[in-house]
């Protein structure tokens, strides 16, 4: 279910006792190396190019901002596309004409719409008009046509397959297709390719995972595991993962899922674990905390080698770029927060003004790329979750307290 609003720690302590076992094959690879850093690459937010390696061409640099209009003025980089309650966001791209559009669906009815980014002045569109009182969270597929809605009735999660057209410029809209899929489900999460959807349900020993078509038909077990309280993910086309949910201090581990067999690996083991991966799954960001600060690391799947990165965002906050497989965004507080910090956040007790960092995991440097409240124009703000364009030249996130949404020009 909701990722931040329904975030379940206690029991671990026993549930990890059913996994022990599962740590012993584990490479001694997995142990974490002391914290080092590298410094911080912040410089002017409005005219900053992160190259991400030998080649510069603009194809391949993600991390750049200053934003300019036609006339060659520079304009602010943060903008709001709603006022609010978004309760999920996805960017798209158009080539007839080529555009970035946001879609995004409303929290009190879940009516979807969609706003042309590049276009000043653009106002938003219906999409749909389907309505669902009162949704907790909406998980977008890439692409924008299938979306899962999250919500409660009574004390029942249930969960909507929405299928939506292709984005139009027609006047005339094509209906929304709707299917619910199972009551309960614990979490969820599209293929990389939209098609597909993986999803938890509690079983008498743990959790099973099943996987079936976008709109929620077609549904096979895929597997099973010791553990109930989970975060799913599913980053590449033949991986997903799973990770236990865990407070600071509290063990946390973390699986692979063969997308095709279901055969499962635990891959690594930490305190208050959090974690993420790449489109290609070579790279793992991975973030610990127990009695002191949290400490963020890059694990290669390859070598088990763990690398400390230069700041330490929480990886769930964090989207990896479209462009380049070794450069992700995230959002993080800039002033110092301790270790935790995530726990209180998720209740609410706690909150932090955050900036929206680019990191480069081959050169292992991060750069601040836009201060929401600052020069680059919005408001102070602790984001709750990022997207990407596909082309990398716009992020989209939710404002935690007012679910405001707001987009950021690279």
């Amino acid at each position: 279910m909701n990722k931040n609003i329904i975030y379940i720690t206690s029991g671990i302590f026993v549930l990890i006792v059913g996994v022990l076992l599962w740590f012993f094959v584990l490479p001694k690879g997995a142990d974490q190396p002391e914290q080092t850093g590298t410094g911080v690459q912040t410089g002017g937010t409005q005219s900053t190019t992160f190259a991400v390696g030998a080649d510069t061409s603009a194809s391949n640099q993600p991390f750049s901002t200053g934003a300019s209009s036609a006339t060659g003025v520079t304009i602010q980089s943060v903008f709001k596309i709603d006022d609010g309650p978004v309760a999920g966001a996805v960017l798209i791209q158009t080539t007839r004409p080529t555009s970035t559009i946001a879609r995004y669906v409303m929290q009190q009815n879940a009516h979807v719409f969609d706003l042309v980014l590049d276009t000043p002045g653009a106002v938003a569109r219906s999409a749909s008009n389907t309505t669902v009182p009162g949704v907790a969270e909406a998980q977008w597929a890439v692409g924008g046509q299938a979306a899962l809605l999250h919500y409660l009735d009574g004390d029942i999660i249930k969960t909507l397959a929405l299928s939506l057209p292709p984005v139009s410029t027609s006047t005339v809209r094509a209906p929304a297709r709707m299917r619910f899929l199972p009551d309960g489900i614990l979490d969820s999460a599209f293929s990389p390719d939209g098609k597909s959807v993986a999803y938890l349900l509690k079983s008498s020993s743990g959790a099973d995972g099943y996987t079936a078509a976008a709109d929620g038909s077609n549904p096979k077990k895929l597997f099973s595991l010791p553990l109930s309280q989970l975060i799913l993910s599913w980053p590449a086309p033949s991986t997903l993962l799973a990770y236990s949910k865990s407070a600071a201090g509290t063990p946390g581990v973390l699986f692979s899922i063969n997308a095709k067999s279901g055969a499962v690996t635990p891959l690594l083991y930490a305190n208050g674990l959090t974690a993420t991966a790449n489109r290609d799954f070579s790279k793992i960001l991975y973030q610990q905390s127990g009695a002191t600060v949290p400490i963020s690391y890059s694990r290669d799947i390859k070598t088990g080698l763990n690398s400390p990165l230069s700041f330490d965002p929480y990886p769930e906050k964090c989207a990896w770029s479209s462009v380049a497989t070794f450069a992700l965004y995230c959002a993080s507080p800039l002033q110092f927060v301790g270790s935790g910090f995530l726990d209180a956040w998720h209740s609410g007790t706690q909150t932090a003004t955050d900036a929206v960092f680019g990191y480069n995991l081959q050169t292992e440097h991060s750069v601040i790329l836009a201060v929401p409240g600052g020069p680059d124009g919005g408001v102070p703000s602790d984001i709750l979750s990022l997207g990407v364009s596909p082309d990398d030249k716009y992020i989209v996130f939710i404002k935690k307290d007012d679910r405001s949404l707001w987009g950021v020009r690279l």
